[in-house]
């Protein structure tokens, strides 16, 4: 079980966490420029000392970017190391000083995808219009990171600044931003067990994709927008939204157990096609549902019998009921519905019948 720094919240609604192993990064770049990590971590008021952080432990995504932010202004590099072409201390600022004179957010999407290739020294953002769709467009192939490339280190940067890029929009104009996003690209492979901050997106992902892609509406990022204020172009502003979004994000995360009871509602209740559905692994899915109390076994059986009981209040016959359900046939149904609930489907609608009378 991953011991966590925050409180879960309430059924049907599960944190947004990283593993501590996402800060390691972070905490060895301070480390190298003479941050204890200690101070680090106490400075964000995430734990006493590195001693109470285990490879066990997981942390909030809010309190991740929170390390982040901190460190950034500390070492004076906004990449935090990522890049050997250093961003120093002011470049969102100055980035966003930029979009105040821009009517819409496709302007400012191009202001900050030619200011960045600007700091950066290379065409790595572009924005491409499709339509009905504005796509912002990261192709970090030939980017000079510090880390190796293709490394799930560089994965998760590189999904933590899309993340912080949306913040960005938010910030500068919510109103048009909000609704906006339609879907994700990721140079990520696949998704797999530690791709919890992906639960920030309530949107498609697709993976093994060859540049990162962020899509949006036309009609919202073209609309006029009014002028932003200038205490809303800063970076510090740009992180207070990142809080509130991921705090946002998580009430709207729901337990692996209510995504599965989701598609078994949809008719779907073989493990491998719900796995695929939600874009994991069966090994995932099992293990996640393990994580939350339940068993996939347990969960489906939960609602088959939930399920096969309103069918057979509603005066469906046996054979109905084991057809919808999915059962091969009905004997087998039968014998399952016995096993639940210790009489035969036939025997139930006559108890609930003599009840009604």
């Amino acid at each position: 079980m991953i011991d966590t720094l925050i409180q879960d919240n309430p059924t049907g609604v599960r944190s947004i966490d990283v593993p501590f192993q996402r800060l390691r990064p972070l905490l060895d770049q301070g480390e190298n420029a003479g941050i204890e990590q200690a101070f680090l971590l106490q400075e964000t008021a995430l734990a006493e000392s590195v001693s109470d952080l285990t490879t066990n432990t997981s942390v909030s995504l809010a309190d991740y970017y929170r390390i982040q932010n901190r460190l950034a202004v500390l070492i004076g590099d906004e990449t935090c190391h990522l890049s050997e072409r250093q961003l120093i201390q002011g470049s969102t600022d100055f980035v966003l000083r930029h979009v105040g004179e821009c009517t819409s957010l496709q302007q400012a999407m191009r202001v900050i995808s030619e200011s960045y290739n600007l700091l950066h020294g290379g065409a790595y953002n572009r924005v491409e219009s499709s339509g009905a769709h504005i796509d912002y467009v990261i192709d970090d192939r030939n980017f000079p990171y510090t880390f190796e490339a293709g490394s799930d280190e560089v994965y998760f940067a590189m999904e933590s600044t899309l993340i912080f890029l949306h913040c960005m929009l938010m910030t500068i104009c919510p109103q048009n931003a909000e609704g906006a996003l339609t879907a994700l690209s990721l140079r990520r492979p696949r998704r797999d067990s530690n791709c919890d901050h992906l639960s920030y997106w309530q949107v498609p992902i697709k993976f093994d994709q060859s540049v990162y892609t962020i899509r949006f509406k036309a009609e919202h990022v073209t609309k006029a927008m009014p002028r932003p204020a200038t205490t809303r172009l800063s970076a510090r502003a740009v992180y207070e939204t990142i809080q509130s979004a991921v705090e946002r994000s998580t009430s709207n995360a729901k337990t692996m157990q209510a995504l599965v009871e989701e598609h078994f509602h949809q008719g779907i209740y073989e493990q491998h096609e719900i796995a695929v559905e939600l874009n994991i692994s069966v090994a995932t899915l099992r293990r996640r549902l393990t994580e939350e109390g339940v068993s996939f076994r347990d969960l489906r059986e939960s609602i088959l019998n939930r399920q096969a009981q309103i069918l057979l209040q509603e005066g469906r016959s046996v054979i109905e009921v084991a057809e919808q359900l999915g059962f091969a046939e009905f004997r087998s149904f039968v014998r399952a519905f016995k096993n639940w609930n210790g009489v035969t489907p036939t025997a139930f609608v006559t108890e609930v019948t003599a009840q009604r009378d």
